[in-house]
C-alpha cells in the first residue's frame, strides 16, 4: 500500500485514516497488533459480502471472527436491523474488548457504529468503507445512527472509530449510480470550504468516470481532509460542524418524503445542494449566479435535481422533523460564495413557504441550460397537442432517467409524464407511478391514456397486497382537488356530491360551519365529507395521526378490500405492535358513534 495517513486529532479519541490501494494487508496487520487475540465481529451487507467474501476471509486469517451480512439498502436502516446486530453480538459472545468492523457503505457504517456505541455501553469499532460516499463522508467523524419513519437519523450517537481504512480499489465494483452518489458529498465539501477541490470537480464534471486511481486518491484526500479539519474544531456538531449539513436539510427531507429507498443518499444530497443554493441567493446570502454554478456541476455529473413524484407538502412536512431544528427554526448552512458557507438560523415556516418558488426556479434554470434544444422544441401544453406514444411490445422503452429529465425541463409535458408513470409501473415502482399519473390527471382529467394507466396501477396494487381479492375497478373520471395541491381519483359521482366535497376540501363553509350551499343544490346533510387516502396522508404528515387512522378505518368500513387504504394501513401501522390495538379502538369508536346516531344519543352533554 502507498501510505497516506490522515490523523484525526481528538485527544484520547484520536485515530488514523489510512488511504491508499491494497488496504487489506494493512488492515490485517493493524487488527492483529491492536486487538491481539480478541475476536472481531464483522458487519457487512449481502451485496458487499457476495463480492468480497474471499478477500475478507483472507484478511481475517489468523484473527478469530464472526460475520453478519445484513440486507442492503437505506430502507434497512431502522431499529429492527440494529436489534439484529445486538443479537448477533450477544449470541457470539462479544465483550467490551471485542472489535466491531463495519465493512460496507454508509448504511452499514452507521448501523454497526451505533450498535458498537451502545452495546455493553460502548465497544471499539473500525470503518472499512466500500462506497465513495462512505469513504469521503460517513466513515469519518463518528456519527452513527438509524432512521425513524418520522425522520432521517433521528436516533444516533457520536462514537469515533479506532481507525478508518479507505481503498479506492473498492470503487471498481460500484455501478455508475452508486459512484455518482459519492460525487454529491465531494461537491458538498468543495462548495462548503474547498475552492481548489471545486476547481478540480468543475474541470472533470463531464469526465469524472475517466479519473485514474491517483486522481481518485487526490480527490478523496481533499474531501476527507476538509471534513477532518471541521470535526477537529467541533466533534459533537455544536456549531462549526453543522456546515457539513450543506444540502442535507432539503436532501434528508426528500429521502423521508419519498419513503427511503427511492433515492440513494447522494442523489438526495445533490437535489438538496441545488435547492439550497437557490434558497441561499433568495435569502440575500449567496451571490447571484452561484446557484447556476452549483446546478451546472451537478447536472454535469448526471444528477436529476428534481422528482415530480415527491410533492411539496411532503417535503415541507419532512423538514419539520429535521434533527437540526431548534424550536420553530433550523440551523442551516447557506452558500456565501464558491467554496464558502455560513450557518444561518432559518424559520422552518420560511423554508417551507419558499419550496414551490425554489422548485419553479430550479426547473427554469434547467430549461435554460437545455439551450438550443429547449428553444427549438415546441413543448406541448397538454398531452392532446403532441401525444407521446407508448412503445409497443417490441419497441425500445425510453429510460426512466431520460423521461425524468424531460419532465423536469417541462413539467407540462403530459405525454412524457404518462410515459414516465408507465415506466415506473413496469419497473415495479408503483408509488412513483401513482404520484406521477395523479399529476397528469390533475392537469388533464379527461386523458384516456392516463386513466388507463391509473387503472393498471390500481390493479397491480391489489395483486401485491395479500388477502385483497379482485373487485371491479371504478371509473376514474373525477379529480377532487384537496388542500395544498393534493388530489384524489374517485368514481364518477353526482355533480352535487362533487360540489360538496370540493367545498369541504377548500374550507368554503356557511355561518353554521357546514359547507355553503351553492344555488339549487341539495342540503349539506346529503354530501359526505372528504375521506380519502391522500387526505389521511396529509393529516398523518401534519401530526394529526388519530384523524388519519380514523379516515382510513372509515374507508375500509365502506370497502374492506380497498387496495390503497389497505396499503396505507400496512405502510403506516403494519410493523407497529400497537397497530392491532389501534385498529380495535377505532373500529369500536366508529361502531359506538353509529349506535349513538341511530338511537339519538348526544354524549357530549354528559361529560
Amino acid at each position: 500500500m502507498d501510505d497516506a495517513i490522515i490523523t484525526v486529532s481528538l485527544g484520547d479519541r484520536s485515530y488514523d485514516i489510512f488511504l491508499g490501494t491494497g488496504v487489506g494487508p494493512l488492515f490485517q496487520e493493524w487488527v492483529t497488533r491492536s486487538f491481539r487475540g480478541t475476536p472481531a465481529f464483522i458487519v457487512t451487507d449481502r451485496t458487499v459480502f457476495s463480492i468480497y467474501e474471499d478477500d475478507l476471509r483472507k484478511w481475517l486469517s489468523g484473527i478469530p471472527h464472526e460475520i453478519l451480512p445484513l440486507p442492503p439498502g437505506e430502507e434497512e436502516k431502522h431499529w429492527e436491523t440494529v436489534q439484529a446486530i445486538y443479537s448477533f453480538l450477544a449470541r457470539k459472545g462479544a465483550g467490551r474488548d471485542s472489535l466491531v468492523v463495519a465493512f460496507g457503505g454508509g448504511v452499514v457504517g452507521d448501523l454497526a457504529g451505533f450498535a458498537a456505541a451502545t452495546f455493553l455501553r460502548g465497544i471499539p469499532f473500525v470503518q472499512v468503507p466500500t462506497t465513495l460516499l462512505s469513504q469521503v463522508d460517513s466513515s469519518v467523524g463518528g456519527k452513527t445512527g438509524f432512521n425513524l419513519a418520522e425522520g432521517k437519523n433521528l436516533v444516533g450517537a457520536f462514537h469515533q472509530p479506532r481507525a478508518v481504512f479507505i481503498d479506492p480499489g473498492f470503487l471498481l465494483t460500484l455501478d455508475d449510480r452508486n459512484l455518482r452518489a459519492g460525487m454529491a458529498e465531494i461537491a458538498k465539501c468543495a462548495f462548503a470550504g474547498v475552492p481548489s477541490l471545486l476547481e478540480t470537480m468543475e474541470a472533470r464534471s463531464g469526465k469524472w468516470r475517466e479519473m485514474s486511481g491517483d486522481a481518485w486518491i487526490r480527490v478523496i484526500r481533499e474531501a476527507v481532509s476538509f471534513k477532518v479539519s471541521v470535526v477537529e474544531r467541533d466533534e459533537k456538531e455544536a456549531s462549526a460542524r453543522r456546515i457539513l449539513n450543506l444540502g442535507h436539510t432539503i436532501g434528508h427531507a426528500m429521502e423521508q418524503a419519498s419513503g427511503y429507498g427511492r433515492f440513494l443518499h447522494g442523489e438526495a444530497v445533490a437535489m438538496g445542494l441545488a435547492w439550497e443554493a437557490i434558497f441561499s441567493r433568495r435569502q440575500g446570502v449567496g451571490p447571484p449566479g452561484l446557484e447556476r454554478r452549483v446546478i451546472d456541476l451537478l447536472l454535469g455529473f448526471g444528477f436529476s435535481l428534481d422528482d415530480p413524484a415527491v410533492p411539496d407538502p411532503a417535503i415541507a412536512a419532512a423538514i419539520g422533523m429535521d434533527k437540526k431544528k431548534v424550536v420553530s427554526d433550523i440551523d442551516m448552512p447557506l452558500l456565501t460564495g464558491a467554496g464558502s458557507c455560513a450557518l444561518q438560523r432559518i424559520p422552518v415556516s420560511l423554508l417551507r413557504e419558499d419550496l414551490p418558488a425554489i422548485r419553479e426556479e430550479l426547473r427554469g434554470i434547467v430549461r435554460d441550460r437545455a439551450g438550443a434544444v429547449g428553444r427549438e422544441t415546441a413543448w406541448p401544453s397538454t398531452e392532446e397537442d403532441v401525444p407521446m406514444p407508448l412503445p409497443g411490445p417490441g419497441d425500445a422503452w425510453p429510460s426512466i432517467a431520460s423521461l425524468e429529465r424531460r419532465v423536469v425541463v417541462n413539467p407540462r409535458d403530459l405525454g412524457a409524464m404518462i410515459a414516465l408513470s408507465e415506466a415506473y409501473r413496469r419497473a415495479g415502482n408503483l408509488a412513483g407511478a401513482w404520484e406521477t399519473i395523479k399529476e397528469v390527471l390533475e392537469q388533464s382529467p379527461s386523458s384516456a391514456s392516463a386513466q388507463r394507466i391509473a387503472r393498471e396501477v390500481e390493479r397491480e396494487m391489489k395483486e401485491v397486497l395479500p388477502g385483497v381479492g379482485e373487485s371491479p375497478s371504478p371509473l376514474l373520471e373525477e379529480v377532487v382537488i384537496l388542500e395544498e395541491g393534493a388530489f384524489e381519483l374517485r368514481p364518477a359521482d353526482r355533480q352535487s356530491d362533487v360540489g360538496w366535497r370540493r367545498a369541504d376540501a377548500y374550507g368554503t363553509r356557511g355561518p353554521t360551519g357546514e359547507p355553503a350551499s351553492p344555488p339549487g343544490e341539495i342540503s349539506p346533510e346529503a354530501a359526505a365529507p372528504v375521506r380519502t387516502v391522500t387526505m389521511a396522508t396529509l393529516y398523518w404528515n401534519q401530526g394529526r395521526r388519530e384523524e388519519a387512522i380514523r379516515m382510513i378505518d372509515e374507508i375500509l368500513q365502506g370497502n374492506p378490500r380497498d387496495p390503497r387504504a389497505l396499503a396505507w394501513r400496512e405502510a403506516h401501522l403494519g410493523k407497529r405492535p400497537e397497530a392491532e390495538g389501534e385498529k380495535t379502538v377505532f373500529s369500536l369508536n366508529a361502531f359506538l358513534k353509529k349506535i349513538m346516531k341511530e338511537f339519538g344519543y348526544d354524549v357530549s352533554r354528559h361529560h
